[in-house]
């Protein structure tokens, strides 16, 4: 609306003022090229005579058929429920199931940390055990007891002085 009402404000304007001759040779210009802007622009209204179309053959038509209602897409149904659950498991089951595994491991490593103590306490008492039965005074104790003493007599066994046997050889005593 502010064009039009400036338009009229102009004109105005432009009714009390006597025109010159550059002012007429403008005056030209400009409404030439608001004709121009009003049939290529916004505003133009004309239209061109379109040429007829030539009459169509007459073809068989195919049979048309009446859709009501469009049939829904359940191959695209499925693969979006099943897209949804594999991020769903992805996102929320996956780590559970990793937390899980964690603990179970964790109570493993628990249970074998106990185990080893326990050995561990078993070594140490057998070992006392293994030190306080291999000690010389219960050695002599013992031998005592089963009637074992020093010996009486000491005798030493010599060896032939021979050529010895080279390893590997088969050697029959005396022979």
């Amino acid at each position: 609306m502010a064009t039009a009402s400036r338009s009229v404000w102009i004109d105005a304007w432009e009714g009390d003022l006597a025109p010159s001759a550059a002012a007429e040779r403008s005056a030209a210009r400009v409404v030439a090229r608001t004709r121009t802007s009003r049939y290529y622009g916004r505003e133009a209204t004309a239209r061109l005579p379109q040429p007829t179309a030539e009459p169509q053959r007459a073809e068989a038509s195919p049979k048309l058929k009446i859709v009501a209602r469009r049939r829904p897409r359940w191959g695209m149904v499925l693969f979006a429920l099943v897209f949804a659950a594999l991020v769903l498991s992805v996102s929320v089951v996956a780590p559970v199931l990793v937390s899980s595994a964690a603990t179970g491991v964790e109570s493993a490593v628990g249970r074998l940390d106990a185990r080893e103590k326990e050995l561990a306490t078993g070594i140490s008492s057998f070992a006392a055990q293994i030190s306080a039965l291999s000690s010389p005074e219960r050695v002599t104790e013992q031998a005592a007891q089963l009637g074992l003493g020093p010996a009486q007599s000491v005798h030493y066994v010599q060896a032939e002085t021979g050529t010895p046997a080279a390893e590997g050889d088969t050697t029959v005593a005396g022979r």
